[in-house]
């Protein structure tokens, strides 16, 4: 792998894949090994071919009967020769390798054991190390060298198939935290675990090589270290065991004088002392930057040994560091810029490996890793808030668990190190209070990491506006599902109190008055709710009714319950089947209306608290609109409101609006020196987002008392006009002028149509917000062609030019005569 960009590196550790090739001309030879009691097969020992000057020419490892298969690259005359851990070689006959298979009589191993526990770790330094040195060194060395050709054979048994996982992971600068990782899970019918660059390659350009801005690592495979370049261009000496390990020998590594300028490898091969078997490699780079060296550059590998004598590495992996130019830094007084002794600097450890999890053959696990793992018990500090249903995650990998009944929660297996945890429950989740965070360790001990759960209170401020909680209020919450536990996406759901109790009038006919509170939320789409500023010690009734049911519930939340959840389901009631069946029959059935409240100021930003009563068939309800501006007003029946809305430091004011069956939003927006009015209409999916209407523009105006005079359907009906121009007689200001021909409509003021002249003041004439008689100084209006009285839902009439609105020209030249304005139904 390589990572390019300044500052970056990549590890060089290609995953190497099964199976070898095999040449078609190549001769086999095949035999089988016994222990030195002559009978028991001996399980991968190694079978190596030599030809007539010594050289290895082929390798090959015994199975679990004992037998070996060895392909040499031509006929000819070989010596056979038999390595096994912890014993001398066992020299075998010399054989004749024709065309096709040459089977070979059994070999019996020899019984000298090498006897590592008693050599001496001042045994002189060697730079020539090879099999026929006779020091110590060269005996360690072969022990190694055994259990590293054993990685890179396979016997005839059935291949092994070994699953792991490969990963590439970032740490902090103190290489002590995982800030990043990636895992990749590999199979494949090899135990290979990777595969390095050519060690002609690794000889010339070294083992760090830097390209531009990206610098990459190699690390030696088996097959470097085991070949004759590595071992001629590297010195090896005995070295001591770290404390406590005493069991071990190493053989330590470091690069001949001749190469002691290159960015090469030196390290430590440890044995154990009794078995001789290989345990690790632990390497490092050379002559690497200071700032590089820090980190502890290089890798560590762990080998393995199966049960059936085959080897394995285990785990394996390369630290690198990664490191960019240093920030640059001015001096607050003379505005110099400051540069540190090094332009670069160390901004974190790239860590590159893999581990063996699972060995299988035959469908039949011969190896289970135990790795590391995390044990984390979560702690509640009240009862509101449990640690059942708790889930851990570790930042930057996919690990994650839940926790059990008891709050504890149990992750393996993890790779080794240090993680920060992020700690959540589902009333967490629900509340969008963020998880708790704190480090763990992936150990293999018994420790257990305890992460505290934050109080309910906590909770609270975190999920509310400071706002809506500021006099001890609390939170509701909860799922509103219907009678087959489906969520009831979208329903409304409010929240109802009494408050403000007061008497009112005289002792003799004093009545009680209070102010009635609602607050409501509109469900998600897994059907929560929640609801902020709900009061503490009094009963409130919480509601929800959709066209499939309906229900409601009282609650009471103490003084010490900060929080509480409580669900809701659709029942299907009576009147709810009643108005189907009326339905089903044709019957005209009306259905009610949802009505949010949306109160904003002139900048679009919500507004709290505001007042808003809504006048509906002479029933009145207040609402007081929470932090974002909203309040629900459910079981509105469709047709006109009268809408009133205050608030500390704006204008209020009133209007009328109409609403149908269904949800309706009214946006209100509120000014500091306007009255209120409707947004701009909007639609939102199936919400009707409502503006003014012609006739809630009429409505508004009249209850707000904006015109010199309005008249009502209402009126009409009661006067019974034969035309509707008769509505306008006995009006102040206005003059009809009925003749033969035409009646038209004038103001009583006159207008100054020349320097001598004065002419009628016709009255500018409007339809359904559109003016009849553009010019109306010199042309009027005949009221015949006015709709009919039982047409028209109402009447303006405006005196003067300044009280006509503003949209139809109230403040334009001309309009002084006034307008009549006429609204039909």
């Amino acid at each position: 792998m390589r990572a390019l960009g300044r500052g970056t590196v990549g590890a060089a550790l290609l995953v190497a894949t099964a199976g070898v090739a095999r040449s078609v001309h190549a001769q086999t030879i095949t035999g089988s090994v016994v222990l030195p009691d002559s009978a028991t097969p001996a399980r991968g020992v190694i079978v190596l071919a030599l030809d007539a000057r010594g050289t290895e020419v082929a390798r090959g490892l015994t199975g679990s009967a004992g037998r070996f298969q060895l392909r040499a690259p031509a006929t000819g005359r070989y010596r056979l020769r038999v390595l096994r851990i912890g014993y001398r070689p066992t020299e075998g006959p010399t054989v004749d390798a024709g065309i096709g298979t040459t089977d070979v009589a059994r070999i019996v191993l020899s019984a000298r054991q090498v006897v590592l526990s008693a050599m001496n770790v001042r045994d002189r330094q060697t730079c020539r190390v090879s099999a026929d040195t006779g020091y110590a060194v060269a005996q360690v060395w072969d022990e190694a060298r055994k259990a590293m050709l054993s990685t890179q054979l396979t016997s005839d048994d059935a291949p092994l198939v070994a699953e792991w996982i490969e990963y590439d992971r970032g740490l902090d600068s103190a290489a002590r935290l995982v800030r990043e990782q990636h895992v990749r899970v590999v199979t494949h019918p090899t135990t290979h675990a990777f595969k390095s660059r050519p060690v002609d390659e690794l000889a010339k350009s070294g083992y760090v090589v830097s390209d531009g801005g990206a610098t990459t690592y190699f690390a030696p495979d088996a097959e470097v270290l085991l070949s004759d370049l590595f071992a001629a261009s590297h010195c090896f000496r005995l070295t001591s065991p770290p404390a406590g390990q005493s069991q071990l020998i190493g053989i330590a590594f470091e690069p001949s004088r001749d190469r002691s300028d290159a960015r090469d490898i030196g390290g430590t091969l440890w044995l154990d002392r009794s078995s001789a078997e290989l345990r690790t490699l632990e390497f490092h780079y050379t002559n690497l930057p200071d700032l590089a060296m820090a980190t502890n550059a290089g890798g560590h590998v762990e080998f393995l040994r199966l049960d059936d004598g085959n080897w394995l590495v285990r785990r394996w992996n390369v630290r690198m560091p990664v490191v960019a130019p240093r920030d640059r830094a001015a001096d607050a007084i003379t505005r110099r810029v400051v540069m540190a002794p090094s332009n670069l600097a160390l901004r974190g450890v790239q860590t590159t490996g893999g581990e063996v999890t699972r060995v299988t053959r035959h469908d039949t696990v011969v190896y289970r890793a135990a790795g590391p793992h995390v044990a984390v018990q979560v702690v509640a500090r009240d009862t509101l808030v449990g640690a059942s249903g708790g889930r851990l995650t570790l930042e930057g990998t996919d690990y994650a668990a839940s926790a059990d009944p008891g709050g504890r929660i149990f992750v393996d297996p993890v790779l080794a190190g240090r993680y920060r945890a992020r700690v959540s429950t589902p009333l967490m989740d629900s509340l969008g209070v963020p998880p708790v965070v704190r480090e763990v360790e992936a150990r293999e001990d018994a420790r257990v990491d305890t992460v505290t759960l934050p109080p309910s209170r906590d909770l609270l401020r975190a999920a509310c506006p400071a706002d809506s909680i500021r006099h001890g209020e609390a939170l509701l919450r909860g799922r509103v599902r219907d009678e087959r536990a489906r969520p009831a996406e979208g329903a409304a759901v409010t929240a109802t109190w009494q408050e403000n109790f007061e008497f009112i009038g005289a002792r003799e006919g004093q009545r009680l008055g209070l102010t009635e509170r609602t607050i409501g939320v509109i469900a998600d789409s897994a059907g929560q709710w929640r609801l902020c500023g709900v009061p503490r010690e009094r009963e409130v009734i919480v509601r929800v009714a959709t066209d499939s049911g309906s229900d409601r519930q009282r609650v009471r939340l103490e003084a010490d319950q900060a929080l509480t959840s409580l669900d809701l389901v659709l029942h299907r009631e009576v009147a709810a089947l009643n108005r189907e069946a009326k339905t089903a029959l044709g019957e005209n059935v009306p259905r009610t209306a949802l009505v949010e409240i949306a109160v904003s100021e002139l900048g679009g930003g919500p507004i709290a608290d505001a007042t808003v009563e809504v006048v509906s068939r002479g029933r009145t309800r207040s609402v007081v609109t929470g932090p974002t501006g909203r309040a629900l007003i459910p079981e509105v029946l469709p047709g006109q409101l009268v809408v009133r809305a205050r608030r500390i430091g704006y204008e209020p004011g009133q209007f009328a609006v109409t609403v149908e069956a269904g949800r309706n939003t009214v946006p209100i927006v509120l000014g500091h020196n306007i009255p209120p009015t409707l947004d701009t209409v909007r639609v939102i999916g199936d919400q009707r987002l409502i503006g003014l209407r012609r006739n809630d523009e009429f409505d508004t105006r009249r209850i707000n008392h904006q015109a010199t005079v309005s008249i009502t359907h209402d009126d009409i009906v009661k006067r019974n006009p034969v035309s509707l121009w008769q509505m306008l007689l006995n009006i102040p200001s206005v003059k009809v002028v009925d003749s033969l021909s035409s009646v038209l409509v004038m103001s009583t003021r006159t207008v100054v149509t020349s320097i001598l002249n004065q002419g009628p003041c016709w009255m500018s004439i409007a339809v359904d917000g559109v003016i009849v008689n553009n010019d109306p100084l010199h042309q009027a209006y005949d009221l015949r062609q006015l709709p009919a009285p039982d047409e028209v839902h109402g009447i303006e009439v405006f005196a003067g030019a300044s009280n006509i609105p503003v949209q139809y020209g109230g403040t334009g030249n001309g309009k002084w005569c006034g307008m009549i304005a006429i609204w039909t139904r």
